[in-house]
């Protein structure tokens, strides 16, 4: 079990990547993407599943990490928001993520890709 939540967080840690690549190269497109966040009830399930396992997977491997109460806490944190954002109404949701598509500029989704594509590596760091 604990081998699985390695592969699972080093690939958690390298979509955030792939997510700072898109946001630094393609930011409009990034931003279209968001605001199609919750767009419907299969779309919240394909966000919210691999959300769910992915924080289950920073609590399993919370003790083998360097970082053993940030993984738990962490992973805790990304559990529970997945099950809120799962029973909210889907249009407060999508709402949200409506708003934030239409709030953000193009040059600020590039100054926040090196945050996430950082977060990403150390992530993955920290899970060995």
């Amino acid at each position: 079990m604990d081998t699985a939540a390695l592969i699972i967080i080093a690939a958690s840690g390298a979509w955030l990547i792939a997510v700072a690549l898109l946001m630094a190269f393609q930011p409009s497109r990034f931003l279209h993407l968001l605001s199609l966040t919750a767009s419907n009830w299969h779309v919240n399930l394909t966000e919210q599943g691999p959300r769910l396992v992915a924080g289950r997977a920073l609590i399993v491997r919370a003790d083998a990490s360097t970082l053993p109460l940030l993984f738990q806490v962490g992973g805790w944190f990304v559990v529970a928001s997945s099950v809120v954002l799962l029973l909210m109404p889907l249009r407060w949701h999508a709402g949200y993520a409506i708003w934030w598509s239409r709030k953000l500029s193009v040059g600020s989704v590039r100054g926040i890709a090196p945050v996430s594509a950082a977060f990403g590596a150390a992530l993955i760091y920290a899970a060995f």
